[in-house]
């Protein structure tokens, strides 16, 4: 049987709450709206996962909050970008596993993610994907990886691609493939992950790191 870690479960942050801009377009005022709302929701979710002691039920509200927030940092980054189409998916990536890692540092106490940015700028839809991909990989890293009080990091890195688009790579070296598979729960999360990276007409795959598994996502420019 696979272990686990400790599901991390994310303390609401009064910081991650958008100040208002001086004269805000309509897109400013919507964004920074679903933001906030997003925001309360996820903290709301985290007050209720407190009260729960069954594992399995932290792990689902702790699916759901990496969720929200992979949303609501697309918001947050469109919020203050220049262009309100398209976010800087290198920023992006970094704002979003400071809260990953923020979460399972509550736990294991240190710094587990290693981002590698890149200056890309892409769609809001496919920020949005890639943050659900990045979470859904992240969290399955974080519970089965690396054994329950073993040190372990997980590394993402986000590289533009000469003639355009991007390439993306999700990588740990923990307990690696098996039977060919990443070492995962349900499989509704790879599943997710595959959607994602359909919607985008992305190719991507598992493979054997070596130790470890990585993920990799490329995205032709379209």
């Amino acid at each position: 049987m696979t272990q686990q870690h400790q599901v991390p479960i994310f303390a609401p942050s009064p910081v991650a709450v958008l100040p208002p801009l001086r004269g805000p377009s309509r897109a400013d005022e919507a964004n920074h709206r679903i933001a906030n709302n997003l925001q309360l929701l996820s903290a709301l979710i985290s007050l209720d996962a407190r009260r729960v002691a069954d594992p399995e039920m932290r792990d689902w509200f702790a699916t759901v909050q990496r969720r929200i927030g992979a949303i609501a940092n697309v918001h947050r980054q469109l919020y203050i970008a220049p262009d309100k189409a398209f976010v800087d998916l290198g920023a992006y990536l970094c704002e979003l596993a400071e809260e990953l890692d923020g979460a399972a540092a509550a736990i294991e106490g240190e710094s587990r993610i290693r981002v590698e940015p890149a200056a890309v700028d892409v769609p809001a839809e496919d920020a949005t994907a890639v943050g659900i991909i990045v979470s859904e990989l992240v969290g399955n890293a974080f519970k089965y990886a690396y054994a329950p009080g073993a040190p372990g990091h997980v590394r993402i890195a986000l590289r533009a691609l000469p003639h355009g688009g991007y390439w993306l790579e999700v990588s740990d070296r923990g307990r690696g493939m098996v039977r060919g598979q990443p070492s995962r729960g349900t499989g509704i999360g790879s599943q997710l992950v595959a959607i994602m990276a359909r919607r985008m007409r992305a190719a991507h795959g598992w493979h054997d790191n070596a130790p470890g598994t990585r993920f990799t996502l490329c995205v032709e420019p379209r």
